[in-house]
């Protein structure tokens, strides 16, 4: 029996740990993670530099994504019906 794997692309952004801050601070968004207020839009845990997963633009407002991989995967979702609009 052939099982068939379906494979979609899904457009990642990375970044390099020493261009993490820079970046946060360009989107003015590294004080809120700082300060303990971001949250992952996906299950509200608290956002802090090191559980930093993933950043999306959803409705033109930025979302953080935490680094557990169930939220990852549910961004991964997320971005995938943005893009395909």
């Amino acid at each position: 029996m052939r099982r068939f794997i379906r494979r979609k692309r899904i457009p990642v952004t990375v970044m390099s740990d020493e261009n993490v801050e820079i970046i946060l601070r360009k989107l003015n968004i590294y004080d809120t993670i700082i300060n303990g207020e971001a949250k992952c839009y996906i299950c509200q845990d608290r956002i802090k530099l090191d559980n930093l997963g993933g950043i999306l633009e959803i409705d033109g407002e930025l979302a953080l994504i935490c680094d557990k991989p169930s939220c990852i995967a549910k961004a991964a979702l997320i971005s995938t019906e943005i893009y395909r609009e």
